[in-house]
């Protein structure tokens, strides 16, 4: 098989970074910036980062031996890519006003909603990544290219 270009590999690793730095400074571009965003940094964003560093490195020693990756690795990707989003909406920051979201300011019961929709938004979002960094990790040996294997040939 021919070796292809690394690009995506490059991608992945940069959309980890800036990913990494909307969760937590994001709130900073609505002026809504806090002592949180130091916390998050060093917690989520060191998450997303390394996550994001050894998924980029499984595509390109994918693109490097040929193989392809199943469309489970893309859309686990960009599934979490798209709850890194939401989940910068919705994480909270303490600013001398109080607990802020974007999409919510300080206003009841809405605060209250985007808070409590923050963490399970955040799990998931780390589930999808592990998820792509598995596919990732198998696209790179080939198998995705595997033949698949009939019932009827097992037995």
């Amino acid at each position: 098989m021919q070796s292809r270009s690394p690009v995506w590999g490059v991608v992945i690793g940069l959309a980890g970074l800036v990913l990494a730095a909307w969760i937590a400074f994001g709130r900073a571009l609505f002026g809504m910036s806090g002592s949180l965003a130091i916390v998050y940094a060093l917690t989520l964003g060191i998450v997303m980062v390394v996550l994001h560093i050894f998924i980029a490195e499984g595509f390109v020693r994918t693109a490097q031996r040929g193989f392809r990756h199943r469309g489970a690795t893309y859309g686990s990707l960009a599934a979490c890519w798209g709850l890194a989003v939401v989940l910068g909406l919705l994480i909270p920051d303490s600013t001398p006003a109080g607990l802020q979201t974007i999409v919510s300011g300080t206003s009841e019961p809405a605060r209250g909603m985007a808070i409590g929709f923050a963490n399970p938004v955040g799990i998931i979002m780390i589930v999808f990544a592990f998820v792509a960094l598995f596919l990732a990790r198998g696209d790179a040996v080939g198998r995705a290219d595997a033949p698949r294997i009939e019932e009827d040939e097992l037995l």
